[in-house]
């Protein structure tokens, strides 16, 4: 950053360091910064950060930046004092699930494919942070793989419902498509695309196409005729701006919930400067008979 325009987040960030008791200091990595203090250097990202803050006014920033970094350093309190994980009849009711990028898992971190590009993981709901739970954990519980899964479904689900939100989008010579937005204040909204088209006025008779391009929302649309088309390109360009802009970025992928499962309904790709959407072909032939 020049002078003239001094990077506002950083010093924020300095500040708030200073004030939880840690020096900070950037690191190697373009946005990313080392504190030190009691517990040692501690790596913190601040992508995540800056794309929380592009959805808040300045005067809020501060308050934004110290949370940030305290659920950091909490997160390395417990990494460095991890939750005794013995006694599972305790842990199963912290037991929950959401997606992530197939691209974001390690292979000792319990998870499972559920569509190209999407795995599922496990989790530990700790209140203000999460753990993942591994396969080793998994060896000393009396539960299997799946048992876990269906749990962590379970509880996730009995969370409660996400909140249900539909926006119009108009053009000039095309009939209005209206897109349905679930969100809420769940750390686990993805999980949500697992019971889509069962718990959500989402499905239409093929089911429904969807995207997950961050953890904070899920934008739907039935397939019900061939208006889920233009559908289906609107939620790849609605994925494609949300993945890049929203913290914690999932997929940039349009999905489809259908009978209980979910597929690729079509991959997306950036070529010469251009969106290009590719459908699947199981998609395709159902789109087919909906247009016959």
């Amino acid at each position: 950053m020049s002078e003239s325009s001094p990077d506002l987040l950083m010093s924020l960030t300095v500040a708030a360091a200073h004030q939880l008791g840690y020096s900070c200091r950037t690191a190697a990595a373009a946005d990313d910064v080392i504190l030190s203090g009691p517990g040692g250097n501690v790596l913190v990202g601040l992508t995540n950060l800056r794309r929380m803050a592009d959805d808040e006014p300045r005067e809020q920033w501060p308050a934004l930046v110290a949370d940030y970094l305290s659920t950091s350093l909490i997160q390395v309190t417990a990494d460095h004092d991890p939750l005794d994980t013995s006694d599972f009849a305790m842990m199963r009711h912290l037991i929950r699930t959401r997606l992530y990028s197939a691209e974001a898992t390690a292979p000792e971190v319990v998870h499972r494919p559920v569509a190209p590009g999407l795995v599922q993981r496990v989790l530990i709901d700790q209140v203000h942070t999460m753990a993942p739970v591994t396969y080793p954990m998994l060896a000393n519980w009396p539960i299997d793989a799946a048992g876990l899964f269906e749990l962590a479904e379970y509880n996730t689900r009995a969370d409660g419902p996400l909140d249900v939100v539909t926006h119009d989008f108009d053009s000039p010579r095309q009939a209005r498509i209206e897109l349905t937005m679930l969100c809420g204040i769940s750390d686990y909204t993805t999980a949500h695309a697992r019971w889509l088209g069962d718990d959500y006025p989402v499905a239409g008779t093929a089911g429904t196409v969807f995207v997950i391009p961050s953890q904070r929302h899920i934008y739907a649309y039935p397939v019900t005729d061939v208006q889920v088309i233009r559908a289906t390109t609107l939620l790849a360009q609605l994925a494609v701006l949300e993945y890049t802009k929203r913290p914690w970025p999932v997929s940039q992928d349009v999905y489809w919930w259908h009978h209980g499962a979910i597929d690729l309904a079509a991959s997306i790709r950036h070529e010469a400067d251009q969106l290009c959407i590719y459908p699947e072909e199981r998609f395709l032939a159902t789109l087919d008979r909906l247009s016959s």
